[in-house]
């Protein structure tokens, strides 16, 4: 099954979300592959500052893609099926991070940062989205910048409060862990953000 962003696909537009969940959840890899169409070009926007690079964030799409399907029936429902989908994309780029030296948005050739900053300017928002006007602010990538300093943990609880726009409660969730924990992480990993780029006032849990 192909689960890259298919142009030809049929939309389900008037399918409800939970129905697609579920029929994906029973196998069904068109419902899979609506759900991917949906929340694709979000993905693709949050990828895209991860990595600073329109190939390597179109890569990280896909085998988030593919790590979602294989794990789908995992799904409870208890957050956003983006933000599960966000936390799968974080991993999956905490791996990467693992395997060859971080390149970080400031750090990139010329060419390379404004052709990914010109893909994102052109992709197309269907809604309003808070998480996507923060990617462009000022504040949003000072933070980006430092992510690959913190370890990973940390790392993930930051980019889905701050970038998938998710409640701590969502947070616990997609992660399967405490809220308590998820505030502990949350905590330590923008003061370590302190540390190394001064965060404003206005940078709260």
């Amino acid at each position: 099954m192909e689960l890259a962003l298919n142009p030809n696909l049929i939309a389900e537009a008037s399918v409800p979300e939970t129905d697609l969940i579920r029929r994906a959840q029973q196998g069904d890899p068109e419902a899979f592959d609506e759900l991917c169409r949906q929340h694709g070009d979000r993905l693709l926007r949050q990828a895209i500052a991860l990595c600073g690079d329109v190939s390597a964030a179109e890569d990280l799409v896909q085998e988030t893609l593919v790590s979602a399907w294989k794990s789908i029936r995992r799904y409870n429902g208890r957050c956003k099926i983006f933000t599960w989908l966000c936390s799968i994309l974080a991993h999956r780029h905490g791996d990467a991070l693992r395997r060859r030296f971080p390149t970080p948005w400031s750090m990139l050739l010329g060419f390379r940062r404004q052709a990914a900053a010109d893909y994102l300017e052109r992709l197309a928002d269907p809604g309003p989205v808070p998480a996507a006007a923060l990617e462009q602010s000022e504040d949003s990538q000072r933070v980006l910048r430092g992510l690959a300093r913190l370890p990973h943990k940390q790392r993930v609880v930051v980019y889905l409060r701050f970038y998938a726009d998710e409640s701590l409660e969502g947070i616990a969730q997609a992660l399967g862990c405490s809220v308590g924990t998820v505030k502990s992480r949350l905590f330590n990993g923008l003061e370590r953000l302190r540390s190394v780029s001064p965060l404003k006032e206005t940078d709260q849990i």
